[in-house]
């Protein structure tokens, strides 16, 4: 039995005993059938059921979880895997270097918490790792007679609710917070797909929680008020205004600033007197179109595809189809490339991960590069993190950085460098910050006649993305990426050859459908035959007979990719296809180890993986998770940074002595190798860091307030879905509108002849208020209870007497209309309400130079915005349902 080494660790010490009772159930769990483990795994949700204690069960579910992935996977859990499985149960993040097992990890605490039958979430950062977690360990959690599901993108909402109502989840996290923002505008019950939450697992949660902490998730519906003229006149104006002279860029902040000058010129240009008119502004126009034109480029902040600008995640390196960028700016940059304007969006709801993740009672988050983060992650999220060690010792050697005069020396000295490795065999995986850089270093190895796989935003990349990674570890390959967060795939030593048998043998399985079918590509068939025959007869026995069954035919592609997908180690086959399948991948696997072990050793002895990163990102945990990728569970491992001074982190944040420094220090083509270089970039990363941190707590502190309203709006939202009858909530409407105005009155906040207008238009009858007027002029001895009492008796007629009116068309259409009618109302003055906090916050943050603070007045004014945002959903709903016809 393998135990943990690492005796003098803290955090070992902490769960030691945890981890000796889940070892010495082992051996019982040992001699038990698939049956037994079965039967013990169901006495644990019934002992949950009597005590509702999860802590007593820890151990047993531990021990019966891993011996469950043992024999549906063939995988046990090592003790430093249950190490990390104690830290995700108590709500902590653990850090786990790449290739120790994060996935399997996630299975201990997820069947523990499943076994409450709330439901768990499993987060992750891409549909494809989704799937395949889900795919791959559904088998240990079904072994243990749990259910799993996946949400993927363009699911039906029914499929989405039975899948959410399975006991373990595996979603994206954009997946999961659209559908919470989705349930939230929902009109009818039956669309609403998300349990209330319970637990959940962020796997990559640094990416998620802090990389896109600071990019809200919004639910937009398009708008009428796009003016296609004036972003193709802004786009086209500036074109005329000089750098430094009509604008300013702030690279750090990612804004321009008009000056004065630049305002007259673009005044005389659109021949008008005021570019910031508010009837008819230009301003965002113009300071869009700048910003579109200086600080957005292709290929590095987008791609286009199909006449459209796709937005690359510049953390992951990945597209992001579903997203655009707010406030005009997407719309300027389709003018700036003289694409097709599509129509702005308007905000229907809108939420950050910071808000969202905390509403999980229970949250814990699997990384390999946390640690540095871990002040963010106790302050906002209340989440400490916990570095677990690894299985064997870490061999990565990291080399000091190498500085380059400019970017023009640095590439080519990659290249070179490249050219020199690729002679020993060596494989080098080298990490680019963009799309076009990748593209460009790819043409510099071409003039080297040196072969590579590039992996970028490019969907032509994308959609080999698994296989590309899965094979950056084979003798002699060159693998160019853009960035190495959240892939995935392990990058094993030789190549992996799972990954390379699964493909030929799909490949063969779809071709002879196709054969079967069409009676064609006869020839190939048989040649990718012949490749298999040398394995043994049995192999080729069964390969020939799931060929020749006509009922293989009902087989789809997808059907064998996805039985492919799975692990061939499961015990219990679902049908004699996979049982043939998974016996013919068995056989490959065993077949073709020798060959794999030769690979990885001859790899090993030319040094493992060689990581060359090109540029020193914002976050130390950027860096670090692209020098993860190699020296993998023990393996030997290099990386380096090839840098130059002009690179953007030396340039806006290296400071003047550290660039003065290294002119004088090096040479046209010589490198610099400098501890006070790394020492400065190490510096300037902490600073950027902590600026990036305070911006994203300042964003925090601001949303809070929203997030306060907005428990508040889907608290009702959520009542009224619920409640059979909202009659109760109409009386409490009518009241309070009455209570309101009348009290304005007294306060001479309202105009008695508005009071009267206010009134009729709400009734649409003509009411008998002058008979107060008199009452009113003398304040002292006016009793605004008579006039109350008159308005109540006005409501309680017009709202019986439209009772009445609908109520011919059938019982329960005007209970129908009812709880529509304020539904609507609640979203579209919501709507309102979040355009008027975001022009709020825009203007508080000049007060600033007023000796005021900020957050102070945003809080005060939301909360003023908030009151007249109730006020405005009570008129307009009675208006609504009091004048309401049926056509």
């Amino acid at each position: 039995m393998l135990k943990i080494q690492f005796k003098s660790n803290s955090l070992v010490t902490k769960y030691q005993t945890l981890i000796n009772e889940i070892n010495e159930l082992e051996s019982n769990l040992k001699l038990l059938s698939d049956s037994d483990l079965r039967v013990k795994s169901f006495n644990l949700k019934k002992q949950y059921c009597d005590t509702e204690n999860l802590n007593s069960l820890i151990a047993e579910s531990f021990a019966l979880t891993r011996e469950a992935s043992k024999r549906a996977l063939g995988l046990r859990h090592f003790d430093v895997q249950l190490l990390g499985g104690l830290v995700l149960n108590n709500n902590k993040i653990a850090e786990m270097k790449t290739g120790e097992g994060k996935t399997l990890v996630a299975t201990l605490p997820a069947a523990l918490n499943a076994i409450t039958k709330k439901g768990v979430h499993i987060v992750t950062v891409n549909d494809y790792l989704a799937n395949r977690d889900q795919v791959s360990m559904g088998q240990v959690y079904r072994f243990l007679g749990l259910d799993t599901g996946l949400i993927q993108e363009g699911m039906e909402k029914t499929e989405r609710k039975e899948n959410y109502n399975s006991d373990i989840t595996y979603v994206t996290n954009s997946e999961l917070t659209f559908d919470f923002l989705r349930d939230n505008i929902a009109i009818n019950l039956s669309d609403i797909v998300l349990r209330p939450f319970n637990y959940s697992i962020i796997d990559e949660v640094d990416s998620v929680l802090i990389d896109e902490a600071q990019t809200p998730i919004i639910l937009a519906d398009t708008s009428d008020d796009t003016s296609v003229e004036k972003f193709v006149a802004a786009s086209e104006i500036t074109n005329y205004l000089e750098l430094n002279k009509d604008f300013e860029i702030d690279e750090k902040n990612k804004n321009v600033i008009l000056t004065q000058e630049g305002s007259k010129q673009v005044e005389a240009i659109l021949d008008i007197s005021d570019l910031y008119n508010p009837k008819d502004p230009w301003i965002p126009y113009i300071i869009n179109s700048l910003k579109a034109n200086s600080l957005f480029f292709n290929n590095i902040h987008y791609i286009i595809q199909n006449n459209r600008i796709i937005i690359v995640d510049e953390f992951t390196g990945r597209i992001m189809p579903d997203r655009r960028w707010g406030d005009g700016l997407h719309q300027a940059i389709e003018a700036k490339e003289k694409l097709p304007i599509r129509p702005k969006t308007e905000t229907q709801a809108a939420i950050t991960y910071q808000n969202f993740f905390l509403m999980y009672p229970k949250l814990s988050g699997m990384t390999g590069t946390g640690k540095t983060a871990e002040i963010e992650f106790e302050k906002i999220y209340n989440l400490p993190v916990e570095v677990v060690p690894t299985f064997r010792p870490t061999k990565r050697n990291d080399l000091p950085d190498l500085i380059y005069k400019d970017q023009f020396s640095k590439w080519n000295a990659i290249a070179y460098f490249c050219n020199e490795r690729s002679l020993t065999g060596q494989p080098i995986l080298i990490g680019t910050t963009t799309v076009e850089k990748s593209e460009m270093l790819a043409q510099l190895l071409i003039e080297y006649n040196l072969s590579y796989q590039i992996l970028n935003a490019k969907p032509e990349n994308v959609r080999r993305e698994s296989e590309i990674v899965a094979q950056a570890g084979k003798k002699n390959s060159i693998t160019i990426a853009t960035n190495m967060a959240g892939r995935g795939t392990d990058i094993i030593l030789g190549g992996n050859i799972n990954f390379k048998i699964q493909k030929e043998l799909y490949s063969l399985l779809a071709l002879g459908k196709n054969y079967k079918a069409s009676n064609k590509n006869k020839f190939y068939l048989f040649n990718l035959i012949n490749k298999f025959i040398g394995i043994n007869h049995n192999f080729l026995s069964v390969l020939l007979s799931l060929l020749n069954d006509n009922k293989f035919l009902t087989l789809s592609d997808i059907d064998i990719l996805r039985i492919l997908q799975e692990n061939d180690r499961i015990s219990i086959p679902t049908n004699s296809y996979q049982c043939s399948i998974r016996f013919l991948i068995n056989e490959l696997i065993k077949h073709n180890k020798k060959h794999q072990e030769q690979e990885n050793r001859i790899v090993k002895n030319l040094g493992g993986l060689y990581v060359i990163g090109t540029e020193r990102n914002d976050s130390r945990r950027i860096d670090n998770q692209l020098r993860g990728r190699c020296g993998r569970q023990g393996d030997p491992g290099t990386s380096r940074f090839f840098l130059s001074l002009d690179d953007n982190l030396l340039r806006l944040f290296g400071g003047t002595k550290v660039q003065n420094f290294i002119q004088d220090q090096i040479s046209t083509d010589s490198p610099l190798e400098s501890p006070f270089i790394t020492k400065s970039l190490d510096s300037a990363q902490e600073r950027v860091e902590e600026r990036a941190y305070e911006q994203r707590k300042n964003l925090f502190d601001y949303d809070d307030i929203i997030n306060q309203q907005r428990k508040i709006i889907y608290f009702e939202r959520r009542l009224l879905l619920e409640n059979k009858s909202v009659r109760k909530n109409t009386f409490a409407y009518g009241e309070q509108i009455i209570c309101e105005f009348t009290s304005k009155l007294e306060e001479n906040q309202l105009d008695f002849k508005d009071f009267i207008k206010l009134f009729e238009n709400l009734f649409g009858k003509n009411l008998e208020l002058k008979l107060f007027e008199k009452e009113l002029s003398d304040t002292t001895n006016f009793d605004p209870t008579e006039l109350k009492t008159y308005l109540f008796n006005e409501f309680w007629l017009t709202y019986q007497l439209k009772i009445n009116e609908i109520g011919i068309y059938g019982n329960g259409i005007f209970e129908n209309i009812e709880r529509r009618s304020t539904l609507i109302n609640m979203d579209r003055i919501w709507q309102e309400h979040l355009q008027k906090i975001t022009l709020l916050r825009d203007a508080v943050s000049w007060r600033g130079y007023g000796q005021k603070n900020p957050l102070t007045e945003y809080k005060r004014e939301a909360y003023l915005l908030f009151a007249e945002r109730k006020e405005a959903l009570i008129y307009f709903t009675l208006y609504d349902l009091l004048r309401s016809i049926i056509v």
